[in-house]
């Protein structure tokens, strides 16, 4: 049996490269555009005497990483047919990847899990996790009625509304945490893609008193069965972005004011989203959360100067034993001060110790030295080590990626 691990070719192994992620995951939803979007040098795949066996892509993403731009390697379409399991291509096809990307200068790898325990073999550690509210828009009334601020709300298509909307997601996302910059090509693939094929999307803007754009919704509504007691209608808001609370209040009155609908569905929502708190009775949202974003640290050094740290230090991070790459291990002397980042090699003794899955959680801000800790994931040499850990590795905003890929 031979084993080749590369790229595709060209457009029609990435053709091949399609069909079998389409048989892995049982769906061709939204494949099509998946492919237009994928250039063949973006694939890992495996091939066993000739055939493709396995496949992996890895799109290039800049990622705002607590307000800063980070390059990062987005992992997906990692799939294996079934007659050729068990036979490590996924570990060739993943090794190779990450080498590639360390080639590349993406210091990080982030993607969405189809099983967690696949990843966790490979070093990924959980960096975010995601929200969903399902309500009944008649009980989700706010506990404080919005002021009329004079602004209103319009509907527009996709086409329409991307260079109004455009503006307003660069300005929320800029210091936000795990937001993938967009390009014209997410929009269109993720962002404006329908939870159906064939179902209209719509997108709601709201405008202040001046004009100016200050949020929007993007969603689409369908018919449903029901009996006689019940609503006609189902909305599915895959986003909300709002600037203001006034923006945020009318556009939460929009989505409510959709009389036929019983059910109304926000996903993704990012953790630290203000409905709980504004909510006349919060638990009708029916909250639920699950891992969203699993990040995988491919080159420490790099990484640890990717990002602003929430305060001034001196902290030396040990990393225990990285088989995939092996270039993270060793302690390493991170030094923050003035809003920048410096680290290098170090000797001496370090203040904390952490495998690679823990690290990718520190930078992410998803989880604290102290959480680690406590789990037994994370040593520390005493208590001011951990303090000053939770102080340096907190974001302004909890981890929160919008984006499917």
């Amino acid at each position: 049996m031979h084993i080749d691990i590369r790229p595709c070719a060209d457009r029609d192994e990435l053709r091949e490269y399609g069909q079998i992620v389409s048989y892995v995951f049982a769906s061709e939803e939204g494949m099509e555009d998946e492919l237009s979007a994928t250039q063949p040098e973006w694939t890992v795949c495996a091939f066993v005497d000739g055939r493709m066996a396995s496949t992996l892509g890895v799109w290039p993403f800049t990622v705002r990483l607590n307000g800063w731009p980070v390059p990062m390697g987005g992992v997906t379409a990692v799939g294996t047919l079934p007659n050729y399991r068990r036979r490590g291509l996924l570990r060739l096809t993943m090794q190779r990847a990450l080498e590639t990307m360390h080639e590349r200068r993406q210091p990080l790898a982030i993607l969405w899990a189809s099983l967690a325990a696949i990843y966790q073999r490979f070093g990924y550690g959980l960096a975010s996790t995601g929200v969903t509210y399902r309500f009944d828009p008649r009980l989700a009334a706010l506990a404080v009625p919005p002021r009329d601020e004079g602004g209103q709300v319009d509907l527009l298509s996709p086409e329409d509304a991307y260079p109004v909307i455009k503006p307003v997601f660069i300005t929320w996302a800029t210091p936000r945490n795990l937001v993938i910059h967009r390009s014209a090509e997410l929009w269109r693939v993720s962002t404006f893609r329908p939870p159906k094929k064939g179902l209209p999307v719509h997108i709601a803007v709201y405008r202040d008193a001046e004009g100016k754009p200050q949020g929007y919704a993007v969603y689409s509504a369908q018919g449903v069965e029901h009996r006689p007691d019940e609503g006609e209608q189902e909305v599915r808001v895959t986003e909300l972005v709002a600037l203001t609370p006034g923006a945020w209040a009318a556009l939460w009155q929009f989505l409510r004011a959709h009389d036929l609908a019983r059910r109304i569905e926000i996903r993704p929502v990012a953790p630290d989203d203000p409905a709980p708190e504004l909510l006349l009775e919060p638990r009708v949202l029916n909250r639920q959360t699950q891992d969203a974003i699993w990040m995988r640290v491919v080159d420490a050094a790099a990484a640890f100067t990717a990002r602003p740290y929430g305060t001034e230090g001196r902290l030396a991070i040990r990393i225990d034993a990285d088989p995939e790459c092996p270039w993270n291990e060793g302690t390493w002397l991170l030094e923050s001060a003035e809003g920048r980042a410096e680290v290098r090699r170090f000797d001496g003794e370090p203040d904390i110790v952490v495998p690679p899955a823990v690290l990718a959680s520190l930078l992410a801000g998803h989880r604290s030295a102290t959480y680690h800790a406590r789990a037994g994931r994370l040593e520390s040499r005493d208590g001011r080590a951990l303090r000053l850990a939770d102080a340096m590795f907190r974001t302004d905003y909890e981890p929160f990626c919008p984006n499917g890929f």
